[in-house]
């Protein structure tokens, strides 16, 4: 299984080299943080670091806030409220804030292998400081989803658990009049997940993002996306279930 990921970090960035001239490589570093309760809820509050590796630099610190309830085995219900500051250059600051409402269906839950599909409508608010201008957006975003277990039965098999990661979501902007270069995107990601215990779990992803301006065009940029995750679970006594929703 870790040949299997390897090989698939390899051909998606072979992939990204092909798609685009000068591809982008970033590291992001994440910390979420889950409070689950009351059975069938859980709050998940994500902290995330990206940067650039290349020139020109930026570096960009997110925060979200989302609630989640469990109406059964097979939906989830879920909010969220992003807040998100950019510094793309020395005197050019851009802020967001986002609100969201989404569902995930669980299409094979208590299975070995999960499969789930996550879709998200989001507003989009952007300030660009400098010039003190707001632009309002609205998102669609779909993901597919599959975590599968490595060295144990199930995901559900209790500690020191290996998993792998496999999804890929589409962003799709409403607006046909908004003029965020880029805004359409398709990520790829697939990586590795190591569950200590209930309360810790690590994961290092690799994701291929490619944008483009509008849904005619082809992709014109490509990013290849370096993601190391911890992810911290509260009250055992009640716990989640649900992995957390991320970025």
């Amino acid at each position: 299984m870790k040949r299997t990921i390897l090989s698939i970090v390899i051909l998606l960035r072979t992939t990204a080299a092909l798609l685009a001239q000068s591809p982008s490589e970033q590291i992001w570093a994440e910390y979420m943080l889950n409070l689950p309760f009351a059975n069938s809820w859980n709050i998940e509050f994500a902290s995330t670091y990206s940067t650039v590796l290349e020139q020109p630099k930026w570096r960009s610190l997110d925060v979200q806030i989302t609630p989640e309830y469990s109406v059964s085995n097979h939906i989830d219900l879920m909010g969220a409220v992003f807040a998100g500051r950019t510094f793309q250059e020395a005197t050019v600051t851009t802020s967001e804030i986002r609100e969201m409402l989404g569902a995930r269906i669980h299409f094979t839950p208590n299975k070995r292998v999960l499969t789930r599909f996550l879709i998200r409508f989001e507003q989009r608010n952007q300030l660009e400081r400098e010039t003190h201008t707001w632009q309002h957006s609205t998102r669609t975003r779909l993901r597919a989803e599959t975590l599968t277990p490595i060295n144990k039965r199930s995901m559900q098999a209790g500690d020191k658990l290996w998993y792998a990661i496999v999804d890929g979501e589409f962003f799709i902007v409403m607006d046909q009049d908004v003029q965020e270069r880029f805004a359409n995107r398709f990520r790829l990601r697939t990586g590795i997940g190591y569950r200590l215990n209930y309360s810790v779990r690590f994961e290092l992803m690799y994701t291929l993002q490619m944008s483009r301006n509008t849904l005619d065009n082809g992709y014109e940029t490509t990013d290849n996306i370096f993601r190391i995750r911890v992810k911290h679970f509260l009250n055992k006594s009640k716990p989640s279930q649900t992995d957390g929703i991320s970025n």
